[in-house]
């Protein structure tokens, strides 16, 4: 008896079992089919997101291009003020542009004559032979920030931002960006207040402690040029000649007023206030 008992409860747990086995299998169909679903709806609905994306696109450019260009002002009428104009439009546009494309900006022919000659041999245009397409030439071929960088780490003698303002539309953010991230080194002149930028080379970059900044920075420059070449002499340095000093602020010069001489001549001299000076003689001449 105790033997059947044991087989029925044993059975009795092994049903129970294999109905918990059932209902969580249906549990993760379910799961899996739910998934399933919401996966679909998630691509449909990304589907969706890019097409009505891509239409938004679609219908700004075709706005773009239905854009009518802007009106000719002033036609130019002698040759270099032509050149300028169909260059500078070459420049705002940033794009290759046909000859029927220039001469809806400019009101004249660019392809004839020696207005096309000056174009083609430019050294500020890049005209195509077989497309008959004018394209801007700037003087380096850069396109973005790594172009930039790239440009500079070649340039040993440094690098003009104005050389690059020309090649495309954010190259002077881009070159200032670099000084920014430490990634070269921006330099100005005094003189020109040109902006150079120059390659950063490991090499010659030395790390200094804090107390030989703190120890640089105590030292007192002169403000003027004069004070600063006699303190380099008084360390026995000779300074550079100067064409120009700065002297500083000019002095308050203040003017005297001039004494206004005596004319005796229009004056009446008598010493008549004092009779008794003449009581006397009176001497009638100086020499003897």
């Amino acid at each position: 008896m105790s033997s059947k008992r044991k087989a029925s409860v044993l059975e009795k747990t092994l049903n129970k079992y294999r109905h918990g086995q059932k209902a969580a299998s249906k549990i993760m169909t379910a799961a899996a089919r739910d998934r399933a679903a919401l996966d679909a709806r998630s691509d449909a609905q990304y589907e969706r997101m890019k097409r009505k994306a891509e239409e938004e696109a679609a219908a700004i450019a075709a706005m773009e291009l239905e854009k009518p260009p802007e009106p000719v002002k002033v036609v130019a009428t002698n040759l270099l003020a032509k050149q300028k104009h169909a260059i500078d439009t070459l420049f705002q546009q940033r794009r290759p542009m046909s000859n029927d494309d220039l001469r809806v900006f400019l009101g004249f022919e660019c392809n004839v004559g020696p207005l096309f000659d000056s174009l083609r041999n430019h050294e500020k245009v890049d005209y195509d032979e077989d497309t008959g397409l004018f394209r801007y030439k700037a003087k380096h071929d850069v396109l973005c920030k790594e172009d930039v960088l790239e440009l500079v780490n070649s340039t040993p003698d440094g690098l003009s931002i104005d050389e690059i303002v020309d090649s495309y539309v954010k190259a002077k953010d881009d070159a200032l960006a670099l000084a920014e991230e430490d990634a070269v080194i921006l330099l100005t002149n005094t003189e020109t207040k040109q902006k150079v930028l120059f390659r950063k080379q490991p090499e010659y970059e030395v790390e200094v402690n804090k107390d030989f900044v703190a120890s640089f920075h105590e030292v007192e420059i002169p403000e003027h040029d004069v004070d600063f070449d006699k303190a380099l002499r008084s360390q026995g340095i000779e300074p550079t000649p100067r064409p120009i000093y700065d002297l500083g602020p000019a002095p308050e010069i203040v003017k005297k007023k001039k004494k206004r001489q005596v004319n005796f001549e229009r004056m009446n001299v008598t010493n008549a206030h004092m009779p008794e000076l003449f009581q006397k003689d009176q001497v009638d001449r100086l020499d003897g």
